[in-house]
């Protein structure tokens, strides 16, 4: 017997869209579909715009769950689920991929083909709104801060948010605004802001003042110099799915208003602490990148298979040591020779072949298929005698277990599929293609940022042999095919990945200048 979950989500406490009113409808809607509930997810006061959510992320957990007892979402609009399509369309494909389907009290019941674009409609409509909002609260939030109000959030260290009002009636009651003003720790952070402008250290500047708080929370106080020197400073820090640069937008983001409230420290002072902090920053991004800057890190071994390891602008292992620009400008060179040889080309393709054979059998759709159905049937004629027995509880019990073998059977159809799927692509793959996707591996060798190639030789090879007395080396290569492209330098699916061994080179001494990925950074 099918059960459902509810997915409630509130951004404001309205009576309308409030947890409790969701709640009340999605009732209602559960017993006309006859949906017994068996659990509910709920995040309040919540925004949409992004998946992060407590509840959320545990019905997301849950619908995964093998032991799940449940195979409908019950939710009010397209918009409970996110305000984002993306996140919308991800929770619906991967519903779909599981069985479970996704019902909305508001959103009206057609047939399949147009039930697909009336929700791709509301989510793009819900998105829309939320963009709109935004828009409409940040150009509020800009007036707010022009008039010198607190555009939100709580007062830094050093200041109080003073209640004001703003001479404006609205339902009969005085509009009220915040604004900052100087608290009574207010010297002892002007105090510290100005020794750290001069370059003392923050440690001794903050016991030498009496702040005793966390070096991290006198971080973000340096950070935030401008809105001591008097300014409100918005668009500092980027969104957490976009923090993967950092979670501190470059100056050149930041949008300022001035003069919005009294200052504790001079422009100047605030300009200095400033390109301290950015100073600092610059050299820690520019050690971590000399840190992976080793493009055969981790690939690198010896004949033997003991590892070599980036060691002052050298690669090192026992026995011996090369100068890191010479071998990777002698592997990349080696690396683009090889992908245009027709040994290579026929070694991978010989291995696609061998993968096609090894695949020809991994099928089981039909099969796979056939017991699904057999499940679905003995659940349709088990619920077909509910309505005519006055024991029901052994029925329920039954269909109970046979619901469990329905998911089972289930996923043993999508595993079938999938394996069809990888069985397709590969028989798909011809020499012609095989020589095709080394090419552009190869002209990805000049095109790739030096980070980016980094990463795209940890999916292309295996390992880089290389002797450290003799320095003579070879590739062992590796590709992985993916469904919706020829391959892929990561693991797509259940394809196996593929092998191919390149002929020895040697590493010779007093090389020409390396090629711009062959210099370190």
């Amino acid at each position: 017997m099918r059960a459902a979950v509810l997915y409630l989500r509130s951004s404001k406490d309205r009576h309308d869209l409030s947890i409790a009113a969701q709640r009340r409808e999605l009732e209602l809607l559960a017993q006309a579909k006859s949906l017994p509930i068996v659990g509910e997810y709920a995040d309040a006061v919540e925004s949409g715009k992004d998946g992060d959510r407590a509840g959320f992320q545990r019905l997301l957990v849950d619908l995964k769950a093998r032991g799940r007892a449940w195979s409908v979402i019950l939710a009010l609009d397209t918009s409970r689920i996110a305000r984002r399509r993306y996140i919308a369309q991800a929770l619906g494909h991967e519903a779909k991929k599981l069985g479970v389907s996704i019902l909305y009290a508001k959103v009206p019941e057609v047939d399949p083909i147009s039930a697909v674009i009336l929700e791709s409609v509301l989510q793009a409509m819900d998105e829309v709104h939320s963009l709109m909002s935004r828009e409409k609260g940040l150009a509020g939030m800009a007036e707010n801060v022009r008039r010198g109000f607190r555009a939100g959030g709580r007062a830094p260290m050093g200041y109080r948010l003073e209640r004001v009002t703003t001479g404006t009636i609205r339902d009969g009651a005085p509009v009220m605004k915040s604004r900052l003003v100087p608290d009574a720790s207010a010297p002892r952070v002007a105090a510290y802001l100005r020794a750290r402008a001069d370059g003392q250290h923050g440690t001794r500047a903050a016991a030498q003042v009496g702040l005793e708080v966390s070096r991290s929370t006198l971080v973000d106080v340096e950070w935030n110099a401008l809105t001591y020197a008097g300014h409100t400073v918005w668009n500092m820090r980027r969104a957490k799915d976009q923090q993967a640069a950092g979670s501190r937008r470059p100056r050149s983001e930041w949008v300022i208003h001035r003069g919005t409230h009294e200052a504790l420290i001079s422009e100047a002072e605030a300009e200095a602490i400033l390109a301290r902090l950015e100073a600092a920053s610059g050299a820690r991004e520019r050690t971590r990148h000399r840190g992976a800057g080793y493009l055969l890190s981790g690939l690198l071994v010896t004949p033997a298979g003991a590892a070599w390891h980036g060691d002052r602008g050298n690669y090192a292992t026992a026995g011996g040591h090369i100068r890191a620009e010479e071998l990777e400008a002698a592997v990349l060179e080696q690396l683009a020779a090889d992908f245009a040889r027709r040994e290579v080309i026929a070694a991978f393709t010989r291995e696609v072949r061998a993968l096609q054979e090894s695949l020809r059998d991994a099928r089981g759709l039909v099969a796979a298929r056939e017991a699904l159905a057999g499940v679905e049937a003995r659940i349709r004629r088990l619920t077909a005698l509910l309505g005519e027995t006055t024991e029901p509880a052994p029925l329920l019990r039954r269909l109970e277990e046979l619901e469990g073998e329905r998911r089972t059977a289930a996923d043993e159809v999508a595993r079938a599929e999938a394996a069809l799927a990888d069985a397709r692509v590969v028989t798909a793959i011809t020499e012609a293609d095989v020589a095709q996707l080394l090419a552009g591996m190869a002209g990805s060798l000049a095109a790739l940022p030096r980070e980016a190639l980094k990463d795209a030789l940890r999916g292309w090879l295996s390992r880089v042999e290389l002797d450290p007395v003799t320095r003579q080396g070879r590739v062992v290569y590796r590709l992985f095919l993916a469904r919706d492209n020829v391959a892929s330098p990561r693991r797509a699916g259940g394809i196996p990945a593929i092998f191919a061994e390149g002929p020895a080179f040697t590493v010779r001494r007093h090389r020409r200048p390396p090629t711009r990925h062959g210099a370190r950074t």
